[in-house]
């Protein structure tokens, strides 16, 4: 049943009013000055409000000021029901938080027909609060579910790419060309890690619970040490490097060398045969920029934003002609953005992708 509270220092509206509302159904509390109608709101907020202006001691603009202050009392409606006509008196009105105005002399089916539109309003934003509510709840629980099979997963999967690894270093001098395939499975393995370890540190980088361990990091020799080690990954490209000078940076090493990593892998993936990619670091208006060229398709104009977020998959997929890096870009963006710095994709010439971060100094 809906609960209506009537707030009017005169006895006879109170009595008009809550007959003819507890005729409709309603649950009807009078209460005859400011200070009451804040008391009981306070204790039991109502689906409604109606609230006299012209009122002793406290007035109706000032008990709707302070409802509208209070945590558990913002966003109960309040209807105006005055003998102020003027119009200043209804901007002020609104100003202050009401939903609606109705003057004095009232014409009953007029009060009915809007406090029955206002509460349904209430109830509808209530469900829609408590339907959100759940949701995110669920959402939750999928993310939760999701960390937690990748999690487990990560482990046998480290375990096989280390017996990979080992197999291909003594299987080198007699497996010839055997070892090709070998290093194939080795770099796929590796891969299904890197996402996993993306996956897992994007949601700890949302939730703010990624610590950084900050140090002097020399980023030209990191970038030097990206590029030696994913040489092997771009067989068919050639990966070179343009350092301005010995520049360092205090940041966590480990996350933003994954951070180039992926740019490089992602460079890898759309360059094409016999294509270079090149690895720049050089001093920048806001610290250090390091950027990873590459001389493929571009990426659209209009994706430019969007292949930073989580998930995001381009329309331009379908047409295989560029897609996003999954959760890569994602954990790129998220990392990049807790050293404080920038992260961006611009348009290489003649044709291709720039993708840059700054980190300050």
């Amino acid at each position: 049943m809906p609960n209506i509270l009537v707030v009017d220092d005169t006895a006879e509206n109170l009595r008009l009013l809550a007959g003819m509302l507890d005729a409709q159904g309603y649950e009807v509390r009078p209460v005859t000055n400011g200070r009451q109608a804040l008391q009981a709101v306070e204790r039991d907020p109502p689906d409604l409000v109606l609230l006299d202006i012209n009122m002793p001691d406290m007035n109706g603009y000032e008990v709707c000021t302070a409802l509208k202050a209070g945590e558990r009392t913002r966003d109960v409606p309040v209807i105006f029901l005055t003998a102020l006509g003027d119009v200043s008196d209804k901007v002020r009105a609104f100003a202050v938080g009401g939903v609606d105005y109705i003057t004095k002399p009232f014409q009953v089916e007029e009060v009915l027909a809007r406090v029955r539109t206002h509460v349904t309003l209430r109830h509808a934003k209530r469900d829609l609060e408590e339907s959100y509510a759940r949701l995110r709840d669920l959402e939750q629980l999928r993310d939760d579910l999701v960390q937690m099979v990748v999690h487990d997963m990560r482990s046998p999967l480290m375990v096989m790419l280390g017996h990979l690894q080992l197999l291909r270093e003594s299987a080198k001098s007699t497996l010839g060309e055997g070892l090709l395939d070998l290093e194939a499975a080795t770099q796929s393995a590796r891969s299904l890690a890197r996402m996993a370890s993306d996956l897992l540190d994007v949601s700890r980088l949302e939730d703010g619970k990624m610590p950084l361990d900050r140090a002097d990091q020399d980023l030209g020799a990191l970038a030097a040490e990206v590029a030696r080690s994913l040489g092997v990954l771009a067989r068919e490209c050639t990966i070179e490097l343009e350092i301005e000078k010995a520049l360092s940076v205090r940041c966590d090493g480990t996350v933003v060398r994954r951070v180039l990593e992926n740019l490089v892998v992602n460079a890898v993936k759309h360059a094409p045969a016999g294509g270079r990619i090149k690895i720049s670091v050089a001093t920048a208006a806001s610290g250090i920029r390091i950027a990873v060229t590459d001389d493929g398709p571009g990426v659209p104009l209009a994706a430019r934003q969007r292949i930073f977020e989580k998930f995001e998959t381009l329309a331009a997929r379908k047409e295989q002609r560029y897609h996003s890096a999954g959760l890569g870009l994602a954990f790129c963006k998220l990392a990049v953005e807790a050293h404080g710095g920038r992260i961006g994709v611009d348009a290489a010439e003649p044709q291709g992708s720039i993708f840059w971060f700054d980190l300050p100094y």
